[in-house]
């Protein structure tokens, strides 16, 4: 629980940070592999290929941001048509190992299958670096999206804005006149593999 603390800190450490928006990619991501819950290697562009769309959520046991959207992340399964919409959960974390993951997973009845991210090589490639940051990328391998699902901090706030689903739909109907990057918050995922420079909040950046 230390170590979680020390990865949640205020908007005003951020801002003093000085964290800078890092743009989409414009081109299709380069290969890349995951590993599934059943120690298998899938490759990314094997997943991406065959779906219009392709829902990653970026995912953590120790996250309470990622416990309070589990319904809207596992809700996103009954929303989208299977077979035009892919919808998986990346662990990242260097922090937490692939098996704590899937164990806290299953107690909480988590129904997107989770995909293990170990080097961290996607997390940097699509530019997440929270918790539980959505990018969407469609059939080609381009990231149309990454941000938050929604801006509902509250259940029912009649302000709601459903970025990822605009997104989705974009994506699906061949457009795109939603906004590609909308505000993340979320908690850090630790690389160990890319030093420090990254930005940690528990908080809001883009």
């Amino acid at each position: 629980m230390a170590i979680f603390r020390q990865r949640i800190l205020f908007v005003a450490t951020l801002a003093a940070a000085g964290c800078a928006t890092q743009a989409l990619p414009s081109g299709p991501l380069a290969p890349m592999t995951l590993t599934s819950a059943d120690g298998s290697t899938v490759a990314l562009d094997e997943l991406w290929r065959t779906r219009s769309a392709t829902v990653l959520v970026f995912w953590s046991a120790e996250c309470p941001c990622v416990r309070r959207y589990q319904e809207r992340t596992d809700g996103l399964l009954d929303h989208y048509p299977a077979d035009q919409v892919r919808v998986l959960g990346i662990s990242s974390n260097a922090g937490e190992s692939f098996a704590d993951v899937l164990r806290v997973a299953k107690q909480r009845g988590v129904r997107i299958p989770i995909f293990r991210d170990e080097s961290g090589q996607v997390a940097e490639s699509v530019g997440a670096h929270t918790t539980p940051t959505a990018v969407v990328i469609d059939g080609s391998g381009k990231i149309r999206f990454r941000g938050w699902i929604d801006n509902e901090r509250l259940p029912g706030d009649p302000d709601r804005q459903p970025w990822l689903d605009h997104a989705v739909v974009g994506v699906l109907e061949h457009r795109d006149d939603f906004a590609p990057q909308v505000p993340i918050f979320g908690c850090a995922i630790t690389r160990s593999l890319f030093g420090s420079s990254h930005c940690t909040s528990c908080n809001e950046h883009n």
